[in-house]
């Protein structure tokens, strides 16, 4: 070997061992400046119950929020275990997260945990403090945060009270309603009663109804007109007992024509009557036959007397309604 080539080796291995050094400190100064930039982040815990009195009948609201400056992503919450309760119940749970703008640019990143409990009875309800463990996703630390023990006032319930007095004034009302309806129609009844009492009854127009009668229940083509005479005279002595209050049913002809006298019956009328009365005797009594021509004058007499008693009706009538 050269002395010239032995030289070159010789200021070579020094340089070559000084720029491997030098790089290896690099490097670390490198890594050391890198860690050194990844900022320490404080994570916050805050319990809290909506309100601190709550009604019987109402749900307890209870919180736990957890925040911290940075991205959401920045920590990993492991799930919560179902807290000890002291006179509430567990009904239900939920989480939401949200950005808070700061006025430095940067986020507050916050986490919500909610409950809601049912409460048992009326006094102090508590809730036990909470562990609850996260990991920084950047570092890969670990730890956990322990929340305080909240107790919640359990007072009387709200609705209950207020449905009550509710139901009572419903129930004031229907039995206003209730009775007020009685009141009203026992007044209705009572005003009817006196209506009825005081109004004076409508006479019947006695006339026209014996005339419809016998047009229908009297056949004037029947093969049997002894049949229809004693029909006939009996429905007539009925209308005369009715309309003039006299005793036509029983009574002799004599005795019905009196009566039918002293009630102002026209003589001429009396005398139609007598003859009308005889015949229709002698038909019931005796057995005579009676023709088609004596049937009809016997029907004939008995309408035309009904016809001018059923004028006289209207006559009054009419008088009674202009006074």
């Amino acid at each position: 070997m050269s002395i010239n080539r032995f030289i070159k080796i010789s200021l070579l291995r020094p340089l070559s061992l000084l720029f491997i050094i030098q790089f290896s400190v690099a490097a670390q100064t490198s890594d050391t400046t890198a860690v050194s930039e990844i900022e320490p982040v404080t994570i916050r815990l805050r319990t809290f119950v909506e309100a601190n009195k709550v009604p019987l009948d109402r749900k307890v609201e209870f919180n736990v929020e957890l925040s911290w400056i940075g991205e959401l992503s920045r920590f990993h919450i492991d799930p919560l275990e179902q807290p000890v309760l002291t006179n509430l119940v567990m009904e239900g749970s939920g989480s939401a997260n949200k950005l808070e703008p700061l006025s430095n640019g940067k986020f507050r990143a916050v986490k919500t945990i909610m409950y809601q409990f049912i409460p048992l009875e009326l006094g102090m309800a508590y809730i036990d403090g909470m562990v609850i463990r996260y990991r920084d996703q950047i570092t890969g630390e670990e730890d956990q945060l322990i929340s305080q023990r909240v107790q919640v006032e359990i007072v009387d319930p709200v609705s209950s009270g207020n449905g009550s007095g509710f139901r009572a004034i419903i129930y004031i009302i229907l039995l206003i309603i209730f009775f007020g309806s009685m009141i009203f129609f026992i007044i209705k009844y009572i005003q009817k009663r006196r209506r009825a009492a005081t109004t004076v009854p409508v006479k019947i127009c006695l006339p026209q109804e014996y005339l419809n009668r016998i047009s229908q229940e009297i056949d004037t083509n029947s093969t049997n007109l002894a049949e229809m005479s004693i029909k006939l005279s009996s429905m007539f002595r009925e209308y005369l007992s009715r309309d003039f209050q006299i005793s036509a049913k029983e009574g002799s002809t004599k005795e019905i024509m009196e009566n039918l006298s002293s009630k102002g019956i026209h003589p001429a009328e009396i005398e139609k009557l007598r003859t009308l009365f005889e015949k229709l005797d002698l038909v019931k009594f005796a057995g005579e036959e009676i023709d088609p021509a004596e049937f009809s004058n016997v029907y004939g007499t008995v309408e035309t007397f009904l016809l001018n008693q059923k004028k006289i009706w209207d006559e009054k009538q009419v008088e009674v309604k202009d006074k």
